[in-house]
């Protein structure tokens, strides 16, 4: 009786090996797919125990920002801190140009400096960054120190530009200029 069970278990074993170790090999020769997900939806508009597959690439296409910010802008606002008293100007501007550059002036020099956009990013690099000494230097130093440091994101539409910080507060605030104001601020200065 003991043999017989011995010769059983053996049997069992030997069948079962090669089934076990081609299982195996049928895990490891499967090759990788590439190519577009398939996703399963079970039911469809007719019946409700069918199951669709469709091949589709899931992915987003960031819209492209920055002919919106083409032109000069009138910088109303600069908040250094969230819930410091902001400052506010009147004569303040930064101008962005189609090849990524900008200029800016906030009281006493003419700022220069590249930006890139990255879909709902906005980074600033000032390249020209000698400050005569002014009265308003203070401010120009803060203007410098909060574009290249705290402005991470932006708000835009057509007439409003929203420069902000990593949670999302507004840094600047500015409106774009049209060209009756421009053309008015230019006769007052000269």
């Amino acid at each position: 009786m003991r043999f017989s069970f011995i010769i059983l278990l053996m049997t069992v074993f030997i069948f079962q090996s090669p089934a076990l170790a081609q299982k195996s090999k049928n895990k490891k020769a499967q090759p990788e797919v590439k190519g577009p997900k398939i996703f399963e939806v079970v039911g469809d508009s007719v019946r409700k125990d069918s199951v669709v597959y469709y091949e589709t690439e899931i992915g987003y296409v960031m819209p492209d920002h920055s002919p919106k910010f083409n032109g000069k802008w009138s910088i109303n606002v600069m908040r250094r801190q969230a819930k410091a008293v902001p400052d506010s100007f009147s004569h303040a501007y930064i101008e962005f140009y189609g090849d990524t550059l900008f200029n800016a002036y906030v009281g006493c020099n003419r700022l220069s400096g590249k930006y890139i956009i990255k879909g709902p990013t906005i980074k600033f690099i000032l390249l020209d960054t000698t400050l005569a000494t002014c009265a308003d230097n203070d401010v120009e130093n803060w203007f410098v120190k909060l574009m290249e440091t705290r402005v991470s994101y932006f708000g835009i539409d057509e007439k409003i530009l929203y420069l902000k910080d990593v949670a999302y507060n507004i840094v600047f605030d500015c409106t774009r200029r049209n060209e009756d104001q421009v053309k008015g601020a230019t006769s007052q200065n000269n």
